[in-house]
């Protein structure tokens, strides 16, 4: 995506500094018939430069309002995917007051954690170790013999069934956060109330996604799961270590890959029925194969090296009839092999090889017409199929999702006539 932005050499200095954060370009600035544009790559949010405020939506509009319907369907890939409470839709036409996308999952975020704070606070079990005037729980003997001149003190270990845990702890600190860098005054007034409710939780001095320990969610938070992918979300863009201490670049923006990944893969377990031929309905599906992960080699020592995970796996037992993964790239209907990338077709290879499957199938964007085009490898019997979905669609209509997985389900059944061979 391309838009016209007149850049100056302050702009210049803070864009590299965002690609130094993020390891890689988010923005380019560039040229184009003499003007400055600004081109985006694979991420989409909200950069901030000092005044000056760049949202960045992908390919993914329909109608005539490009920049609404875009924002529509990305929460609904959002809410899909998981990452965003259902119903959030509701709250799209704060986006027209605001123009700003970090400043509408803001507002989702606060609204609907308190929501679910006022409905009840999250609370657990916790193991707390205190020194205590009374003995409650378990009485640490040997610590407390170990320092007899405090006699009238104990040493005891107990579980407190408190708001003050992990779960609350990563909301308390994305609370905090997102006040300090809003600048929407609905959000300003939202997340202070959360501040003010959720004050008997402990606030964290820095976090990262590395500090949510995995199985945080249990049976009786899952309502705050979603709440908890957002929260994720927040510290994967960087945005809160991008900013510490400069209140003049700010950015929240996420990988567009990652969520078509996750978009798809959710899609197809909701749509099945539809999406699978006939054949596979036996089948289980496994994102990233987990638990029947390969590698492709084995070093010296002999420990497995380079780990194979595909977006989607069709399992029968031990046979994979079908690999699925989803790349957010452009193809070019022009060139003889749509503008696959060698290590893409590498990659896919290595997982027909190694799962012995016997199709292997690369999803993409539509942009522009559709594309499709399937090619078996030399001397194998596997095949590997390159196609595109049309994303530029009412994502949240129901006809619309079913003829998305019609159209899903015509890749996975696709012959081409003319094959190619690799």
């Amino acid at each position: 995506m391309e838009q016209p932005f007149a850049w100056n050499d302050r702009h210049l200095r803070l864009l590299e500094r965002v690609k130094r954060a993020k390891g890689g370009d988010v923005l380019t600035a560039t040229t184009r018939q003499g003007q400055r544009i600004l081109r985006a790559g694979q991420y989409v949010g909200t950069l901030r430069l000092g005044a000056d405020t760049v949202t960045i939506l992908p390919k993914i509009d329909y109608g005539s309002d490009a920049t609404q319907s875009a924002t529509q369907n990305l929460l609904t890939m959002l809410e899909q995917a998981g990452f965003l409470p259902a119903h959030s839709q509701d709250l799209t036409p704060l986006l027209r007051h605001s123009g700003d996308w970090f400043e509408l999952l803001t507002r989702i975020f606060a609204t609907e954690l308190l929501a679910q704070w006022t409905r009840g606070p999250h609370r657990r079990y916790q193991l707390v170790a205190e020194e205590l005037p009374a003995i409650r729980g378990q009485w640490q003997v040997d610590q407390h013999l170990r320092r007899p001149a405090r006699a009238h003190r104990f040493d005891v270990i107990y579980d407190e069934f408190t708001t003050d845990n992990r779960l609350s702890q990563v909301l308390r600190y994305v609370v905090e956060q997102l006040w300090l860098r809003t600048r929407n005054s609905g959000n300003r007034h939202l997340l202070g109330e959360l501040c003010g409710a959720m004050e008997s939780v402990s606030l964290a001095a820095y976090l990262t996604t590395a500090d949510v320990p995995p199985g945080i969610i249990d049976r009786l938070s899952e309502r705050y799961a979603p709440l908890l992918n957002l929260a994720r979300l927040f510290l994967d863009s960087g945005s809160f270590e991008l900013i510490r201490g400069d209140v003049q670049l700010f950015t929240f923006v996420f990988d567009m890959n990652r969520l078509f990944e996750a978009f798809l893969v959710a899609f197809i377990r909701q749509h099945r029925a539809t999406v699978l031929p006939e054949a596979l309905w036996d089948c289980t599906l496994e994102s990233q194969t987990k638990g029947h992960t390969r590698y492709l080699a084995r070093s010296a020592t002999g420990r497995h090296s380079f780990l194979l995970k595909p977006d989607l796996a069709v399992r029968r037992g031990d046979d994979f009839p079908l690999l699925l993964d989803a790349k957010y790239k452009r193809l070019m209907a022009q060139d003889r092999q749509l503008g696959v990338s060698a290590s893409d077709f590498y990659q896919m290879f290595a997982y027909a090889h190694r799962y012995h499957a016997a199709r292997v199938v690369m999803v993409y964007p539509q942009m522009g017409e559709p594309q499709r085009a399937r090619f078996t490898l030399v001397d194998g019997p596997a095949t590997i199929t390159v196609a595109t979905i049309n994303l530029q669609r009412d994502l949240r209509r129901p006809e619309q999702q079913r003829a998305l997985a019609q159209e899903l389900r015509t890749i996975l059944t696709f012959e081409a006539n003319d094959e190619a061979s690799i």
